[in-house]
């Protein structure tokens, strides 16, 4: 994005024409001003002594304030190009969007009963807010792009029909929704969840519901035990926000992560949030063990403290257990956020479709193609997992591929 064009135009007063110039180049600035690492903050400081800009709440802004004054114009369909893109999260959404901008016919399909992949579902509303999201789908709608829920590709409908209903080419943008098992002894004990799956039940449960600051509702519907205490186990956003959700939940929450503070991988402002809001951080302590109790449920989870030492006086500091520091948390439940895997499962229901070894989909990169030719991928399906902010780059790029690619067969 052109920063300091829509900076300037904050300045001004102008928030409609700071939106336009956003969307030039980033089709969702509304979840990109409030999920974003920023990593244009990192190098925007005047110098070492002053703080970044705030880029992201500036973008943020211009989003809410200059979007009533703001739509886009829906362009003309090129005759007979029509796209399908499978998955409806932040790699698709952003696809879809590029793909229409450019004038092509576009239907996103999501396995879900709505759209937004793990922007719905698996991230609360405290950071992006329902109304918000489903304000930058209707963005994307408007464009003239079509939304099919509850359609899972390889299941409920093959790539062959897809084919048949005259999609030239198919985009695979599933996400990494799978969650990662650990071999932590103890983490098949009655109690523990894995984020995903809290997420995701945190979110169908909370539909219709607003989960505050002030909000202390024990018996909220979540249709499964969390207990009192809670203990959360992993270093990035999904294990912050399992956190955050618990303490708004009434539970006594525990964060343990391997990092220090200041390096942990989320902004030190939004681990500062979790702190203000009652969580104990836990941090450069590494779990060892999930303790049971007769009825195999979780009781206490036993770590082991953390600090950076150069053992090996190579000049290099690295993470190194301290000496006779183990200690043991209390625990009802325990929410495992420790990595999640792709979302490659619509391989199954895809013949000839190549996955990697570690899950991913492959694909060509010079073009973003899979092994079938029409079938692209983008988004944490390819890369694993990252900031949302690369999936959405992703997408952007595979919409380029994909326009490459009719480009060449004209």
């Amino acid at each position: 994005m052109d920063i300091p064009a829509f900076v300037r135009l904050l300045r001004d007063g102008n928030s409609a024409g700071a939106l336009k110039k956003i969307q030039e180049q980033n089709y969702l600035p509304g979840i990109c001003g409030r999920l974003c690492s920023a990593p244009c903050e990192v190098v925007s400081g005047i110098s070492e002594e002053e703080p970044p800009a705030g880029i992201r709440a500036l973008e943020r802004f211009a989003s809410d304030s200059g979007r009533p004054k703001f739509e886009w114009k829906r362009p003309a369909v090129r005759a007979g190009k029509k796209i399908a893109v499978v998955g409806s999260g932040p790699a698709g959404l952003t696809a879809a969007a590029g793909l229409a901008a450019k004038g092509y016919g576009v239907s996103v399909l999501e396995a879900f009963d709505q759209p937004g992949g793990v922007l719905r579902y698996g991230i609360p509303s405290f950071r992006l807010p329902a109304a918000v999201l489903q304000e930058e789908v209707g963005t994307v709608r408007s464009a003239g792009v079509e939304f099919r829920a509850n359609c899972y590709v390889g299941k409920t409908v093959g790539l062959d029909e897809l084919q048949r209903e005259g999609f030239e080419a198919v985009l695979l943008a599933t996400g990494a929704g799978v969650p990662r098992f650990q071999d932590l002894p103890g983490a098949n004990l009655g109690g523990v969840y894995y984020a995903e799956e809290f997420l995701l039940r945190v979110n169908f449960a909370g539909r219709g519901h607003r989960l505050s600051l002030k909000t202390q509702d024990a018996n909220f519907p979540l249709g499964f035990p969390l207990g009192n205490k809670v203990v959360v186990l992993g270093s990035e956003y999904m294990a912050l926000d399992c956190a955050r959700i618990a303490v708004r939940l009434g539970k006594h929450v525990s964060w343990v992560s391997p990092e220090a503070p200041e390096d942990k991988r989320v902004l030190r402002e939004e681990s500062g949030y979790a702190r203000e809001e009652g969580v104990q951080i836990e941090a450069l302590a590494r779990p060892l063990e999930v303790q049971g109790n007769e009825r195999q449920f979780v009781r206490a989870v036993r770590c082991l403290r953390l600090d950076y030492a150069d053992t090996r006086a190579t000049g290099q500091w690295e993470l190194t257990p301290v000496p006779d520091s183990e200690f043991v948390l209390d625990a009802d439940s325990v929410i495992i956020a420790m990595g999640h895997a792709p979302n490659s499962l619509v391989a199954r229901g895809i013949e000839g479709l190549k996955v990697n070894d570690d899950g991913t989909i492959w694909i060509a990169p010079h073009n973003g193609m899979t092994s079938l030719k029409g079938v692209f991928a983008c988004g944490d399906v390819v890369t694993k997992a990252g900031p949302v902010v690369e999936a959405m780059a992703s997408g952007k790029k595979a919409a380029e591929h994909i326009d490459n690619y009719f480009k060449s067969k004209i």
